[in-house]
């Protein structure tokens, strides 16, 4: 008995010497970072509420070890085979991919986001400018991807078809990928990664070849040069294995389900472009597609899968204003993306097809998008959201 009691009090002595080690090393490390987010937060005059979202913030991010503990979290729910981690913030489906969901029996209102696409419409001063709707697929299959009992789904396909059958009513044109998904040859179980919510390049590309399509069939383009651009053959293609850990695996961590590979593809034909953006100020990139719109240094940083979004490797990423212009293809079309970050590869590919290529996002941009469009040449204004990005901080146009 007394040996048990003795164990028992080892064990609770080590148990805290720990917690106070670690309490200690934890602080040393978070202080000068809770007192540069404190300085910053009062030097810009923000509210005692969002100093206190600021720092609670950088605890979060910052405590020792937390990529540790999150690994350590995610392999214990592997262990225990929960399909849902964190009160259902990422669940897992059939096939071991992560999503984002919530519970709901009814799909989100869009009427105020139709009318705010038709009112858009109606501001464009150009009557040979176009405006589209482009609907990139969701995650969550229809008719392939499947959840264990108990995980629920949000009801973001049906969102989007509501949405879309508004703006059919509104007369606003959209192209909806979701309905060439099932034809296009793509393996179903490869069109998004297991552990980020966006899709993989690969079906970036095939969607950017529908898009183009729609555009000669719909609208009579004649694109020069189209069998070249929209054959993968003429684009070198490589793959870093096992490297990429995105948005929904950075929460769970990086044992509960595989890791993904990242699929870089760009032309192997010459090409010459300028790229204009306002991730960083006064940036401007030259040279060929690699060079101007691949970001190289994003793609250097694999070794660490939690820092490195190789999503954002087209481009740097999200951004409030680029401009993309192909210098060998003067006579090419003229576009403008109001977009979410699902359009970002999407865009680099198009700007093949194009002159000028124009991103605005509406989380960041702070100009009237109308006064942009009505200021540049365009043949056409493009609006692209994923499905899940039907909200209102990204439509903030169209008042």
């Amino acid at each position: 008995m007394n040996k048990l009691i003795s164990k028992k009090r080892v064990t609770a002595v080590l148990f805290l010497l720990f917690i106070f080690v670690y309490a200690f090393f934890n602080a040393k490390k978070e202080l000068p970072i809770l007192k540069e987010t404190v300085g910053e937060a009062i030097k810009q005059g923000n509210e005692p509420s969002e100093v206190i979202a600021s720092v609670e913030a950088a605890v979060d991010e910052n405590v020792l070890c937390r990529y540790g503990f999150i690994d350590a979290y995610g392999l214990i729910q592997k262990f225990l085979d929960k399909n849902e981690e964190n009160d259902f913030e990422v669940v897992k489906d059939t096939e071991g991919k992560l999503h984002y969901t919530y519970f709901t029996e009814t799909t989100n209102e869009t009427a105020d986001f139709s009318r705010r696409m038709k009112n858009l419409q109606d501001s464009i001063e150009d009557e040979n400018c176009r405006l589209i709707y482009a609907m990139p697929p969701d995650k969550y299959i229809e008719g392939h991807t499947e959840y264990a009992k108990g995980i629920p789904y949000s009801m973001t396909n049906e969102t989007a078809d509501q949405f879309l059958n508004e703006l059919s009513a509104e007369g606003v044109d959209y192209i909806d990928f979701r309905e060439y998904l099932p034809d296009s040859g793509l393996d179903m179980s490869n069109v998004f990664f297991n552990t980020d919510h966006h899709w993989k390049i690969e079906t970036v590309f095939w969607a950017s070849n529908v898009f183009f399509e729609q555009l000669e069939e719909r609208y009579g383009e004649v694109i020069s040069g189209e069998e070249m651009y929209k054959n993968i053959d003429n684009y070198n293609i490589f793959t870093y294995e096992n490297c990429f850990l995105g948005s929904q695996g950075r929460k769970t961590g990086r044992y509960y389900t595989e890791a993904d590979d990242f699929t870089l593809i760009y032309p192997k034909f010459e090409t010459n472009y300028k790229f204009d953006s306002s991730i960083m100020d006064g940036m401007t990139l030259t040279g060929r597609f690699e060079e101007a719109l691949v970001a190289a240094p994003v793609l250097r940083q694999t070794a660490n899968p939690y820092d490195t979004d190789l999503y954002m490797a087209y481009m740097y990423g999200n951004q409030a204003y680029a401009k993309i212009e192909n210098l060998d293809n003067t006579e090419g079309m003229n576009i403008c993306f109001i977009k979410d970050s699902y359009a970002v590869p999407f865009a680099a590919f198009s700007s093949l097809r194009c002159h000028n290529v124009y991103l605005l996002d509406p989380r960041y941009y702070e100009g009237s998008m109308e006064d942009f469009i009505n200021k540049n040449e365009l043949d056409y204004v493009v609006v692209m959201f994923s499905p899940e990005d039907l909200a209102d901080e990204f439509f903030t146009f169209g008042e």
